[in-house]
């Protein structure tokens, strides 16, 4: 269905539904907040669009026409007049990395620069602006940005040469560093890579610069660490940012028993916290290889689940710990992402097909387990060889542990074969997708077009190929991966275009979501992956009061423009926590 026959169903159903009022309470106290004379999207399983939205306690009490809410205004309600704005559920972003995120933003942020020049640059007057930091951390580069996703610690030395400088990329999954960075981890040609890791090297074997995957943690040791303030400080400012684009919940997609964690258990106690957020605990430090094996499986979970009653023992209601996040594979743009035929062109030879982070027996064991003692599963898996194990773990769970509401998500997804794409909906599995990825950046391009066999380059991002398969869709941002602004996330996956550059190539059109795709994604997608469906993602009577408005319509407004919408207000239990 077009778009636009899409708007028009909507319509039709608005008419015959919101004008009837959508489930009004009969008590008719006074409500707390209304909002009227708007274009109200509830996401109802009928799609209705209504007029006017009342609050009460937090909850909504009534949805439908702007008539049928003047019986909920008293002397105490605060009134909106929209004037035709167009409201929505408050969004879940469903793979975001909060403490990091506000990191970025408060440190040396450097995601967004699109020239290695602008990089140093930046870098340079960073270190200039902190003479006393010893070792100065950055994150947020673009590997695109440098011949081979390959930068060199000259570039670096020419900018900061007096004290060490790493600087993590995008991705999470590569670094880049100067000579002194190396001399302080005493890392030479004699330090060997580690398993699931690897330092690009010159002929004689010297470090050149760039770290991939494990072998970063052999450097990010001498970077001091942050404190638990400094950590609460990062979160604080995360959930901020994420209030500013409309996203009411969050699933933070990678928390180690460390001062992250610290911090989230600060944030749990506060039952006001402005942001509903999901803990996806990590067994280990995702650099470090080898963390599960059929082995150590018990000794894994035991952990897991002691880490987990912390969390429900201080949590007031706005932070859970129910979820495990498991890294599958890499990433392709340095071949570290598990493919079913080998990368084609790479230096580590022909048949080479990318490592996965567990083998296939203790990937099965561990998610078998996990499923067992009620966790949720959330898989990183790029490659479509990391994507088919994930699945067959899950599989193996279901197998071994019966039928049951188990919600696993495997986010990323760049590579997907159509047999394993029509596996999800069988498994119950949700495709978390990370939409603004989804068009011809330098990423596909220049790092994964090339290195892969021409009848796999059909599959890089699917994601109508899940809806047509009955797959239930959520969306992530990977923040501060990218931007977690949604609406430039749904534009990319209406176009599959640059959102800089109207006129450029789609990637995979045919592979194209629509508007209300996405919404739902954004919504009940992602409120069904918190195990909160049945209190928010809608906007319905007895639901929270969930609740953003925005400048624009992205139903109405053209494709290319949708990613210039912003935010206006954005409500938690019908309190404000951010107004433009």
């Amino acid at each position: 269905m077009s778009i636009r026959s899409s708007i028009s169903l909507v319509a039709m159903l608005a008419g015959a539904l919101s004008l009837a009022g959508c489930g009004e309470d009969t008590g008719h106290e006074a409500a707390d907040l209304v909002l009227k004379h708007g274009t109200i999207y509830t996401v109802d399983d009928l799609h209705t669009v209504a007029e006017a939205v009342a609050v009460r306690d937090g909850a909504i009490v009534y949805v439908g026409s702007d008539d049928g809410v003047a019986a909920y205004i008293g002397k105490g309600t605060r009134v909106e007049d929209l004037g035709g704005k167009a409201v929505f559920p408050g969004f879940t972003d469903s793979h975001v990395h909060l403490p990091d995120g506000g990191a970025s933003i408060i440190g040396l942020g450097l995601g967004g620069i699109e020239s290695a020049e602008e990089v140093l640059a930046r870098t340079k007057a960073f270190a200039d602006a902190h003479p006393d930091m010893p070792v100065i951390f950055g994150a947020g580069w673009e590997l695109s940005l440098f011949p081979g996703a390959n930068p060199s610690r000259e570039m670096l030395d020419a900018v900061v040469s007096d004290r060490p400088v790493i600087l993590q990329a995008a991705d999470g999954h590569n670094s880049w560093a100067n000579t002194k960075a190396f001399e302080a981890a005493g890392i030479t040609a004699a330090t060997e890579d580690p398993q699931n890791g690897r330092f690009e090297r010159d002929a004689n074997g010297n470090p050149t610069g760039t770290i991939r995957e494990a072998a970063q943690a052999l450097i990010m040791k001498i970077v001091p660490e942050p404190t638990l303030e400094d950590v609460k400080t990062y979160l604080a400012a995360g959930i901020d940012y994420q209030l500013a684009n409309g996203i009411t919940a969050s699933i933070d997609a990678a928390i180690m028993a460390d001062k992250n964690e610290e911090a989230y258990l600060a944030a749990a106690e506060n039952p006001d916290l402005p942001e509903r957020v999901r803990v996806s605990l990590l067994a280990s430090d995702h650099m470090v290889s080898s963390i599960v094996t059929t082995d150590n499986v018990p000794a894994t979970l035991e952990t897991l689940e002691k880490r987990r009653q912390a969390y429900r023992d201080r949590s007031k209601g706005r932070v859970d710990a129910e979820a495990v996040k498991i890294f599958v594979d890499g990433v392709i743009e340095n071949y570290t992402a598990a493919m079913v035929e080998p990368y084609v062109g790479t230096p580590m030879g022909p048949e080479y097909k990318g490592d996965m982070n567990l083998t296939a027996d203790a990937l099965n064991a561990y998610v078998t387990a996990l499923d067992a003692a009620g966790f949720q599963v959330h898989m990183h898996a790029l490659g479509d060889q990391a994507v088919r194990s994930g699945l067959d773990a899950i599989e193996a769970a279901e197998n071994t542990n019966g039928t049951k509401d188990r919600r696993p998500h495997l986010a990323h997804l760049e590579v997907v074969r159509d047999i394993d794409i029509q596996r999800f909906a069988g498994l119950n599995a949700t495709a978390n997708l990370q939409t603004l990825w989804h068009f011809r950046d330098a990423y596909i391009t220049d790092l994964t077009e090339p290195y892969l066999p021409d009848d796999v380059k059909r599959w890089i991002y699917p994601a109508k190929s899940f809806k047509l398969a009955d797959t239930r869709i959520a969306w992530g941002s990977d923040w501060p991966v990218s931007t977690s602004n949604p609406f430039m996330s749904i534009e990319v996956a209406v176009t599959r275009k640059d959102p800089n550059d109207p006129a450029s190539t789609p990637l995979v059109p045919e592979e194209a979501l629509s508007v209300n795709d996405m919404i739902k994604a954004l919504t009940m997608g992602g409120a069904y992956l918190m195990n909160q469906d049945a209190i928010r993602g809608s906007l319905e009577v007895g639901k929270r009061a969930d609740i953003i408005i925005v400048d624009a319509d992205p139903y109405k407004v053209a494709p290319e423009a949708i990613s210039d919408i912003q935010v206006l207000e954005t409500f938690v239990d019908g309190k404000s926590v951010f107004k433009r």
